[in-house]
C-alpha cells in the first residue's frame, strides 16, 4: 500500500511538474507576444513622431482660466509705483514675505526684485489682494493679482521689472469690451465682440504665443498688439452684464479655438488672415475672408491723407538726410484689394525701394493717419505732396466692428454676426 501510495504521489508530483512546465511555456509565449506587440507599437510611435497636443482643442476647457496681461505702463521699467487699498500678501517661491492692510509700493530691480524694503531673488513676486479691485496701478484699478517679474531691457540687457495683471478671463473681458467698442452700440454687436475677445484671449493664453515667439513674460498685451484692456477703467454695469450673459461662449471651428482677429472697419471685404498678417495666422476657412456690405458709408469707410515727400523721406529713411522721394506705387495686392507691397521712387536712384505696405510703410509713417492698406490707385501726387485715398481702418482680417454694429441694427444676433465674419465657425458654450 505504501508503494502504491508512493507511486500515486510520485505520479501526481510528476503531473504537477509537467503542468508547471506547460504553464511556464505558455507564459513565456504570451510575454514574447506582448514584447513583440509593444516593440511594434514603439517603433510605429517613433516613426509617426511624438503624440501632438493641440492647445486649441476645446475638449478639456471646463472652467474659467486666469490670464496674464502685461501692463504697458509697467513693461520693462526701472521703477514703478502701485497700491493696494485693502488686505494684501506678498509672496515668492519661499512663501509669504509680508502681509497686512493698505500697501503703497515702489517696485524696482536692486540685485533682485525690490518691493519697498523687501528684496527677492525669485524671478516672480506675487502681490495677492484680499478684496477684488483693491489693486491700483497708475490710477487704474484692476481685478486679480499683480505679478512682479524679473525682465531685461531689449537693447541694453540691463535688468528691469515688468508688471503683469493675473486675472480671471471673465473679469479681464469686463475691461476689454468698453475699450474695444462703444458701449452705446447694439447689444448683439457687443456680445459678438465679447465672444470674439474671449476666444482670442483663451487662444493666446493656451498657446503661450507671446512667450514662445517674443520672449514676453505674459499672455497678452494691454494694447492694440493684443486687445485693448483698461482694467476697471471702463467697467460699467452694462459691460459686466454683457460678459455675464455670454459667459463661457467661444467661437469654435472643427472642435478647436482659433485666433479671432478683428479690426475697426474692413472697407468692404475682409482679407484672408494668412495673406494679410503673415505666418502668425492660420490658413483655415473661418479666417479666409468675407464680403461686408455693412460698413459702407461709415466714418472711416473712405478717407484721404496728404503727406509731403520730405515728411515721408524722414519717416521711411531716418538715417539718410540726403534722400528725396519722387513717387510711390503699389506693386502687390490681395484679392480684397489691400496692398501688401509698395515701391518708393527716389531721386538719383536707378531702382525703386520695395517694402512691405503695412510694416515697412504704413507703420513707419503713421498708422493712425494711414488707417489701412486698402488704397485707391494710382496714388496721387500734387506738387510736393503724395495723397493717399483709402478705405477702412485696421488690418482687415476677421470681424469688422463697424459691420457688426450695422448687422446688429439690422436685427442680426451675435451668433449670426460671428458666423458671417468667421465662415464655417459656430458659437459654443464650453463652461
Amino acid at each position: 500500500m505504501n508503494g502504491r501510495t508512493d507511486e500515486r504521489v510520485n505520479g501526481y508530483a510528476g503531473y504537477n511538474q509537467g503542468g508547471e512546465n506547460v504553464r511556464k511555456r505558455k507564459l513565456i509565449s504570451v510575454a514574447a507576444l506582448l514584447a513583440v506587440a509593444w516593440a511594434g507599437f514603439f517603433i510605429h510611435a517613433c516613426a509617426a513622431g511624438p503624440i501632438f497636443y493641440d492647445p486649441a482643442r476645446v475638449g478639456d476647457i471646463s472652467d474659467v482660466p486666469r490670464v496674464r496681461v502685461g501692463l504697458s505702463a509697467g513693461l520693462r521699467v526701472e521703477r514703478i509705483l502701485f497700491s493696494v487699498s485693502g488686505p494684501y500678501a506678498i509672496t515668492d517661491g519661499r512663501g509669504v514675505l509680508e502681509s497686512g492692510e493698505q500697501l503703497e509700493a515702489a517696485v524696482s530691480w536692486d540685485g533682485g526684485i525690490r518691493v519697498n524694503q523687501l528684496v527677492s531673488q525669485d524671478p516672480i513676486v506675487r502681490v495677492t489682494c484680499g478684496r477684488d479691485g483693491d489693486l491700483a496701478i497708475g490710477g487704474v484699478r484692476y481685478h486679480g493679482d499683480v505679478l512682479i517679474v524679473a525682465d531685461e531691457d531689449r537693447q541694453t540687457r540691463a535688468p528691469r521689472v515688468t508688471l503683469v495683471n493675473e486675472v480671471d478671463l471673465e473679469d479681464y473681458l469686463k475691461g476689454v469690451v468698453g475699450k474695444e467698442m462703444a458701449l452705446s452700440a447694439g447689444t448683439e454687436a457687443l456680445k459678438a465682440q465679447v465672444i470674439a475677445a474671449r476666444t482670442y484671449a483663451m487662444y493666446e493664453s493656451r498657446h503661450r504665443t507671446l512667450s514662445e515667439i517674443k520672449g514676453e513674460k505674459f499672455d497678452l498685451y494691454d494694447d492694440e498688439r493684443s486687445q485693448v484692456y483698461g482694467g476697471m477703467e471702463r467697467e460699467t454695469a452694462s459691460a459686466r452684464r454683457l460678459v455675464d450673459e455670454t459667459r463661457g461662449l467661444f467661437v469654435v471651428w472643427d472642435g478647436r479655438l482659433f485666433k479671432t482677429y478683428y479690426s475697426s472697419t474692413c472697407g468692404g471685404h475682409t482679407e484672408p488672415a494668412r495673406l494679410i498678417l503673415g505666418g502668425e495666422a492660420e490658413d483655415i476657412p473661418p479666417l479666409g475672408g468675407a464680403a461686408c456690405a455693412y460698413c459702407e458709408g461709415s466714418k472711416y469707410y473712405r478717407w484721404t491723407e496728404a503727406f509731403s515727400k520730405a515728411e515721408l523721406a524722414k519717416k521711411l529713411f531716418p538715417e539718410r538726410s540726403d534722400i528725396k522721394i519722387l513717387g510711390l506705387r503699389v506693386t502687390k495686392r490681395l484679392p480684397g484689394g489691400h496692398a501688401t507691397e509698395v515701391a518708393v521712387r527716389l531721386e538719383g536712384a536707378s531702382r525703386e525701394v520695395v517694402m512691405s505696405a503695412n510694416d515697412g510703410f504704413r507703420r513707419k509713417v503713421d498708422p493712425r493717419r494711414i488707417r489701412s492698406t486698402l488704397w485707391e490707385e494710382p496714388i496721387q501726387e500734387s506738387g510736393d505732396k503724395i495723397i493717399l485715398t483709402g478705405r477702412g481702418w485696421g488690418h482687415g482680417a476677421g470681424l469688422c466692428q463697424v459691420g457688426a454694429y450695422r448687422m446688429a441694427d439690422a436685427g442680426k444676433s451675435a451668433g449670426e454676426i460671428l458666423e458671417h465674419y468667421y465662415p464655417q465657425a459656430a458659437v459654443r458654450k464650453l463652461y
